[in-house]
């Protein structure tokens, strides 16, 4: 750089302004007023995301050692290998920490097909630390928000998954639930929390062991009653794990508490609008969703999300 020429940079407020509230040169002082006010209550609900959604990890992982109790006796018990560990080589922090870029390519390569695997503990605990060093660090990036989102809810499927006894031979492509079989040990069914019992439809139709780790009936029997045929199973999954691309960045679901409790599960207005059918008459599931909203205050989501109301 020669004399005489002053390098240009973003002010402060473009650093965090979206589109339509960047307020640099804007002269008219209520304009700029009402354009602060919107950055500061997206940063708010920023900030309230990335605490709940750092809360929820921790919280996964005290309780991955903590029987789930039903009734006296029959404990819903996930497998301790995904307990948080911290013993992985610079080397694979590096991997993972590298770009945000890199970090979502592995996130969706991270599934609960494989749900035993050794790949799948380890990218657990890297990523589990990794996301908790970002956090404390301070405000999160929204790439780094979006990650530990969609790793929560990947995650929460994949303990689920591994405390019904599912391996990655049980999870290929072509494999059928075990619920269908005549003589199903009822010990595994019976340990099962409430909102993983299976329905008559889960005893009765041939499907994707995958159906039974979501933890709302509601959408199981959805799933089920679709002709398989009408459907790309392997986007719906994607789209349920917060990687649907859309318009102003991700839709999905997303998990805020233990992953077998339907009051912590929430969908997003995007991913009703492409899949209507899979959340339809899921009442319970718009009530958590509309908690956890106004929690952030955003306004509710209608009824109108799960009466099929929004098909296209």
């Amino acid at each position: 750089m020669s004399l005489g020429q002053i390098p240009l940079e973003l002010m402060p407020q473009q650093a965090r302004a979206g589109p339509g509230h960047d307020w640099t040169g804007v002269s008219d002082r209520k304009a700029r007023k009402k354009m602060q006010d919107r950055i500061n209550q997206r940063l708010k609900r920023q900030r309230m995301i990335a605490a709940r959604a750092q809360d929820c990890l921790s919280e996964q992982r005290q309780n991955i050692n903590e029987p789930f109790i039903v009734g006296q006796s029959q404990s819903f018990i996930p497998d301790q290998q995904y307990t948080m560990s911290h013993s992985w080589s610079e080397t694979s922090y590096t991997a993972v920490q590298s770009s945000s870029q890199s970090s979502m390519s592995m996130l969706r390569s991270f599934t609960a097909c494989k749900p035993e695997g050794d790949e799948t503990a380890q990218f657990i605990s890297r990523f589990s630390a990794w996301a908790h060093r970002e956090y404390l660090r301070g405000f999160p990036e929204a790439d780094t928000l979006l990650s530990l989102i969609q790793f929560n809810t990947t995650r929460a499927l994949v303990i689920i998954a591994n405390s019904m006894g599912l391996t990655k031979e049980s999870m290929t492509p072509d494999a059928r639930s075990r619920l269908t079989i005549a003589g199903i040990d009822t010990a595994i069914v019976g340990s099962l929390p409430p909102s993983l019992q299976p329905t008559n439809l889960q005893l009765s139709v041939s499907h994707h062991p995958w159906v039974d780790i979501i933890p709302i009936a509601g959408i199981r029997d959805n799933i089920l009653l679709r002709d398989e045929a009408l459907y790309d199973k392997a986007e719906l999954c994607r789209d349920l794990r917060g990687f649907q691309q859309v318009a102003h960045g991700h839709g999905g679901m997303k998990i805020w508490k233990d992953p077998w409790d339907p009051d912590g599960w929430e969908f997003s207005e995007a991913f009703a609008i492409k899949w209507p059918w899979v959340i339809r008459e899921c009442h319970e599931l718009l009530e958590s969703t509309n908690r956890w909203r106004k929690m952030r205050d955003e306004a509710p989501l209608g009824s109108g999300f799960i009466f099929g109301e929004l098909d296209t």
